[in-house]
Parts: C-alpha cells; structure tokens; sequence
C-alpha cells in the first residue's frame, strides 16, 4: 500500500497511469488483488483496554483503491438523488447528512407534532453492525431496480467477493483470511 503522502507528491506523473488502471478495472470488471486486501487495526475508543468490545476496527485498505471507491459511490448517489429514488430522510453517505443530521430533523418532527398537540411514539433499533451484514445479493437487486446494471454491477459485485484480511497488533500479525462472501451471487454485466 502506498503512503497517501507519496501519491500526493507525486500525482502529476502518476495521475494518468493510476486513471487508464481505474478505466481497464471498470471495463473488465477486473480489480487487483491489492485493492481486495485490508490491514485491521484495532482503535482503542474508551474503557478498559483490557477488553476487546473497547476497541474499534479501522480497516486500512488500498489508497487508490478507495479513490475509485468514491469515485463510484459518488456517481451512484448522484444517479439515486437525480431519478429521484433517495429519500429525504436518507442523511448516510449524502453530502451534508450524517446521523447528527438525521437525529436533528427526526427532533423537530416530534416536536413539531409535540407541539400541534399529537401524541408522538417512538421506537429505537440499534442495528449493530448494519453495514458489515448486507446481503450482497439483495444489494445487486436493489441495484439493478434502480437502473444501475452493467459493468457498474459487474465491478461491484467483483469488489465484494474474494476480499481477505488480516490483523496486527503490537506488530504481531495474523495469518489472512479470506472473507467468505456467503451472500453474494455471481453478476454478469
């Protein structure tokens, strides 16, 4: 994995070449098997360091591999806010949403209807790890429902299977694992 810094530093020379290797990816559907690699790191967030539910994964994955990533992720939600097929109310990964941005809008509803005089019921699910169970199948249907199909699909689909990981610590590491895409089904474009 290359420093963040080095490709700074070098973008000018590097900026084509990195650019025809993110268009061969994209056409074929092909991703290197560097970008499918990920360092886990584990963060410790508070509490006793003695217990692992304190800590917090930080996944490290190829640089230029996460380049394309928001390349795609960015031309999806574009795709999704201009059909019309995003909610309002869907603040994640949309420019100006967070959960703060969520959590506020949610708070002057209820108060709004708290103060017109409407009772207000509110029920609160804690999804742990929502992001790490997405059913890679349901995800490429949904997709496909929403117009994106083709070699976006194809690329995705390739970028969520055969993915492997390993974890150092104190720098002692882990052997890989290959992370079993037990969801996902194979996508033709």
């Amino acid at each position: 994995m290359a420093h963040p810094r080095i490709l700074v530093e070098l973008k000018d020379v590097i900026t084509f070449p990195v650019t025809q290797i993110m268009k061969s990816s994209f056409a074929t559907g092909v991703i290197p098997d560097d970008w499918k690699v990920a360092l886990v790191s584990p963060i410790h967030k508070n509490g006793p360091k003695c217990q692992v539910s304190n800590y917090r994964p930080i996944s490290l994955t190829s640089i230029i591999c996460k380049l394309f990533e928001s390349i795609v992720r960015d031309a999806l939600v574009q795709h999704l806010e201009n059909n019309g097929l995003i909610r309002g109310t869907q603040h994640g990964f949309r420019r100006g949403g967070s959960c703060l941005s969520n959590l506020l809008q949610f708070l002057d509803r209820v108060t709004s209807d708290i103060d017109n005089g409407a009772c207000v019921d509110v029920i609160y699910l804690d999804f742990a790890k929502a992001f790490d169970k997405v059913p890679h199948k349901r995800l490429m249907a949904k997709l496909e429902k929403h117009g994106i199909g083709g070699k976006v699909c194809a690329w995705i689909s390739q970028w969520l299977n055969g993915r492997s990981q390993w974890v150092s610590v104190r720098g002692h590491s882990s052997p890989a694992v290959c992370l079993r895409a037990r969801y996902l089904v194979p996508f033709s474009s």
